[in-house]
């Protein structure tokens, strides 16, 4: 238990510095949308899908599967950045451009997770 949960402090800790440093280098922001949380998002699911379809094609440890599924993951890819911008750009008043940015994240979220899953079966 403490070497899961020790993987996973680790892991999010990494993850979530990642987000931070790609946040703040990278400002991508087009018809008011900020789509640099949008492609860490998919680029976050994209590994998450080809995570677990490697993990149970292949078999995984417990470790590595809470380091990087639970913890880097979980910090990199979180929806509270998402929920952040998304109340910012309601309370500017934006709201086509938040329901916009609502669905592209929601849709390009998941196509990423399946995205990375199809990949490692084709791979195999």
């Amino acid at each position: 238990m403490f070497l899961n949960a020790a993987a996973v402090f680790f892991g999010g800790a990494f993850g979530a510095l990642s987000r931070f440093l790609i946040s703040e280098t990278v400002h991508l922001n087009k018809l008011g949308i900020p789509l640099t949380i949008i492609i860490i998002n998919f680029t976050g699911c994209f590994i998450m899908g080809a995570l677990d379809g490697f993990f149970r094609q292949r078999g995984h440890s417990a470790y590595g599967r809470h380091f990087f599924s639970v913890g880097f993951l979980g910090g990199f890819t979180t929806f509270s950045s998402f929920s952040l911008e998304f109340a910012n750009l309601l309370r500017n008043g934006a709201y086509l451009s938040s329901f916009l940015y609502a669905l592209l994240s929601v849709i390009t979220a998941l196509s990423g997770f399946f995205a990375g899953y199809a990949l490692i079966k084709i791979i195999k």
